[in-house]
């Protein structure tokens, strides 16, 4: 026999509530891997009570009440699967320039950490012609001792596949620790940034001071803007963890770096194909002679155009959905 419909509602109430509040968590992408059980286990007992408020109390507010609780849980939890291709075609058409752009202040701090960087090593080397010693290969610095570029061999090495593949695996790792080594709170990513610019720095100084300014300029200009844009980018994801690690604001630790977490992955894999394409220009394009150094600055000037305009351009207007790539 059917208890009184107060006294139904008044026992059933606290996991009524409990459900509700994961729900509101679910939908705000805070919820934790650990209450997806207690959500399933709530929705199950919200379907046991609808049921019976269907049999004893048809109508009642109660019942109205059970039927939506139950049906919002029921979407939560069953959601139907999207296509991939669409699922990705909307990510780079849509989520990750519009990440790019609400997380710009931190792609634009690493751009200054990494011109900082190059900015130190270049006058290390142009006033200290021995700052060479500490910050520049010793490869390196044996190939512009005879007046060559280092890069001059590559394709008598390797076929031009073989380079491309060996360039992306290699800016892969690059960009994966630079925004990996935000976790230190964010500064292994921005000593990555420096170490980077640095390094780069005192080589294109180096190379001016010993004539080889333009043979470097003909092998960096094809590649380089977008290149050295992707690795800006990382750095801004792994500053982004950094920043959720040292000011989580009102939520808890865990969850900041979760939720900042997302963004930031979001910026790093949407770089990916965008490095690989531009490993494909280091390997056939950017060495060589094949292709006159007028030619090569304006390809790299436009293909850094062209990505920077798809970053600052692509789905404006559209808001930014809590449905992407997982």
């Amino acid at each position: 026999m059917a208890v009184p419909l107060p006294a139904f509602v008044g026992q059933r109430r606290p996991d009524w509530e409990a459900l509700q509040g994961l729900l509101g968590r679910q939908r705000a992408g805070t919820l934790r891997l650990e209450e997806l059980r207690t959500l399933d286990t709530l929705y199950r007992r919200a379907a046991a009570d609808l049921a019976h408020a269907q049999t004893f109390y048809p109508g009642t507010d109660a019942h109205r009440f059970l039927n939506q609780l139950c049906g919002q849980a029921y979407a939560a939890i069953y959601q139907p699967p999207r296509e991939r291709w669409l699922a990705v075609r909307d990510f780079f058409r849509r989520e990750f320039p519009a990440t790019l752009r609400a997380e710009g202040r931190f792609v634009a701090v690493s751009a200054a950490f990494f011109i900082l960087g190059l900015l130190l090593g270049a006058l290390v080397v142009l006033l200290e012609p021995r700052g060479a010693e500490l910050l520049v290969p010793e490869g390196v610095r044996a190939y512009v001792a005879q007046g060559r570029m280092w890069t001059d061999d590559i394709l008598s090495v390797a076929p031009p596949n073989a380079v491309s593949s060996g360039i992306a695996t290699n800016n892969l790792t690059v960009i994966i620790f630079t925004f990996a080594s935000g976790i230190l709170f964010g500064l292994g990513t921005v000593f990555t940034l420096l170490n980077n610019g640095v390094q780069i720095g005192a080589i294109a100084a180096l190379c001016t001071r010993e004539g080889l300014g333009l043979p470097l300029l003909d092998f960096i200009s094809a590649h380089g803007p977008v290149e050295l844009s992707i690795i800006t980018i990382a750095g801004g994801a792994g500053l982004m963890i950094g920043q959720a690690l040292i000011d989580p604001g009102d939520l808890p630790r865990g969850q900041a770096l979760t939720l900042r977490g997302k963004a930031a992955v979001k910026l790093v894999l949407g770089c990916a194909p965008f490095l690989a394409a531009i490993a494909v220009v280091e390997g056939f394009i950017s060495p060589g002679s094949l292709f006159p150094t007028a030619l090569k600055a304006v390809l790299g000037l436009a293909l850094g155009g062209l990505f920077w305009g798809y970053l600052l351009r692509a789905g404006k207007g559209s808001a930014l959905s809590s449905t992407s790539l997982r």
